[in-house]
C-alpha cells in the first residue's frame, strides 16, 4: 500500500511539474512576443490565415488588439476544412471587420465559405459594412456549395443558384466591391449572370465552375474591368463578348 501511495504522489508531483513547465513556457512565449514591435508582429501575422493569426494573438494581451489592425484578411480554409469552419469564418468576419478602424486600409480580403444562407448573410453583410466604411483593395469571394458536384441533381444546381441570388440581392454592396469571384455548381436564369456582372463593377476575375444557364446556353459578357473569365465543366455552348468594352481573356 505504501508503494502505491508513493507512486501516486510521484505521479501527482510529475503532473504538477509538467503543468508548471507548460505555464512557464507559455509566459516565455508571451514575453518574447510582447517585446516585438507591432509592425513586425503584423508582418508575421499577415503571412497566415486570419483565424490562425487570431489564435496566436490569444497568447498575449498585447496581441489581442492586432487582428483589427491587419491589412490582409484571409479566411481560406481547404475544401475539407471549410465545412467545419464555416460558422467560425462568419463569426470572425463579423467581429473583426466590424471593429476595425476605418483608418486601416484592407489591402487584400479573401474569403472562402459554404453557401448556407444564414452564415453567408453574416459574411456578406460584414463585408458590405467594411466596403462602405473602409478602403478595400483586392477582394475575393470563393463560394462553395454544400454538395459535391458528383452528387448534385439539376434541381440542386437550380437551388444553389437561387440561394446565391438571395445572398447577392441581400448584400449588393459586398459584391459591388469584389475584384474576384468564384462560383460553383449553379444553374442560373438567363439574366442572372449579366446582372452579376453589372453589379460587380470592380470585378477583374470571374470563375464559373460547373455553372451554366441550362444546356447549350450562351454566356454573354459585357464588363469594363473584367480581365479574365474562366469557365470550366459547365454547359455553355459559347461565350459572347461585347467588343466595345475591355476584352477579357476567356479560359474554357
Amino acid at each position: 500500500m505504501k508503494n502505491k501511495s508513493g507512486r501516486r504522489r510521484r505521479n501527482l508531483n510529475a503532473t504538477q511539474k509538467a503543468t508548471c513547465d507548460e505555464a512557464a513556457a507559455s509566459n516565455v512565449i508571451e514575453d518574447r512576443l510582447s517585446n516585438l514591435p507591432n509592425d513586425l508582429l503584423l508582418n508575421i501575422l499577415e503571412r497566415v490565415d486570419t483565424l490562425d493569426a487570431i489564435r496566436t494573438c490569444i497568447l498575449s494581451k498585447q496581441l489581442l488588439k492586432l487582428p483589427t489592425m491587419l491589412s490582409r484578411f484571409y479566411l481560406t480554409f481547404s475544401r475539407k476544412q471549410v465545412f467545419r469552419t464555416n460558422r467560425a469564418v462568419a463569426h470572425v468576419a463579423d467581429n473583426i471587420l466590424g471593429t476595425r478602424s476605418p483608418k486601416v486600409t484592407i489591402s487584400e480580403l479573401k474569403i472562402r465559405f459554404v453557401l448556407l444562407l444564414d452564415v453567408s448573410l453574416t459574411i456578406g453583410r460584414s463585408v458590405a459594412r467594411a466596403m462602405a466604411t473602409q478602403k478595400v483593395g483586392a477582394a475575393e469571394f470563393e463560394i462553395v456549395t454544400k454538395k459535391h458536384h458528383g452528387l448534385c441533381s439539376s434541381a440542386d444546381l437550380l437551388q444553389f443558384a437561387k440561394q446565391f441570388n438571395d445572398l447577392f440581392g441581400a448584400c449588393p454592396r459586398a459584391f459591388a466591391g469584389l475584384t474576384s469571384l468564384w462560383l460553383q455548381n449553379m444553374r442560373f436564369g438567363e439574366l442572372d449572370i449579366p446582372n452579376i456582372l453589372s453589379t460587380c463593377k470592380r470585378l477583374e476575375y470571374l470563375r464559373l465552375t460547373r455553372c451554366d444557364s441550362g444546356f447549350h446556353s450562351v454566356l454573354q459578357v459585357e464588363h469594363d474591368q473584367l480581365v479574365e473569365i474562366e469557365v470550366d465543366q459547365g454547359k455553355f455552348q459559347r461565350v459572347e463578348l461585347d467588343m466595345s468594352t475591355k476584352t477579357p481573356t476567356v479560359d474554357l
